[in-house]
């Protein structure tokens, strides 16, 4: 393997031809020569909300914290739930990735109690399922022009509207989504 782009962020590009990653910007948590797994940060599809899912696991959640959506993250594994924040403490949460000091993701029940009740992280985003590639696959997309890894920018994850985050991420590389017209793409 060259380099791992994780953590890092990959955008999709136009032409993928796969409709789970249309105008994707996905957060690469991981990237090695076992493969790489993404999540959809910026998803259209809502699978529910926090509250909902609080509700259905008995959780007491703050009204604000329960009308934040859960996205699609990925076409893998939708049964499970994954919590992308910025940590607030240098203790790491219960099954936490630390990404960065700024950046962690975890599929941790207990993370998503704190986080109803209040006290864990207040930044944060909710998704269902995530992306993978196989040894070497995302390596031969990304050269293909299937996609276009961009720095970890915090901003595009929590700060950008969801349905802006694909066009930010090309801005933000200096590059237009037209300059990345190929052939045929895929992931799973």
């Amino acid at each position: 393997m060259e380099h791992s782009l994780a953590p890092g962020l990959i955008v999709a590009a136009p032409p993928l031809g796969d409709p789970n990653f249309h105008q994707s910007l996905i957060l690469l948590v991981r990237h090695d020569e076992d493969g790489a797994v993404g999540l959809v940060v910026n998803s259209p599809r809502v699978i529910g909300s926090v509250g909902a899912l609080c509700s259905k696991l008995g959780v007491i959640v703050q009204p604000e914290i329960g009308e934040q959506p859960i996205r699609l993250g990925g076409p893998v594994q939708q049964s499970i739930g994954w919590l992308i924040y910025r940590p607030e403490s240098e203790e790491p949460c219960d099954a936490e990735l630390r990404l960065s000091p700024e950046l962690a993701v975890s599929p941790s029940r207990q993370v998503l109690e704190s986080i109803a009740r209040g006290d864990g992280p207040s930044q944060f985003r909710m998704v269902v399922g995530y992306a993978g590639w196989a040894p070497g696959q995302l390596e031969v997309e990304t050269r293909m022009g299937a996609w276009l890894p961009v720095d970890l920018d915090l901003s595009l994850i929590f700060d950008v509207a969801v349905e802006e985050c694909w066009q930010a991420a090309f801005g933000r590389a200096g590059v237009s989504p037209a300059g990345f017209m190929g052939g045929p793409r895929g992931s799973s």
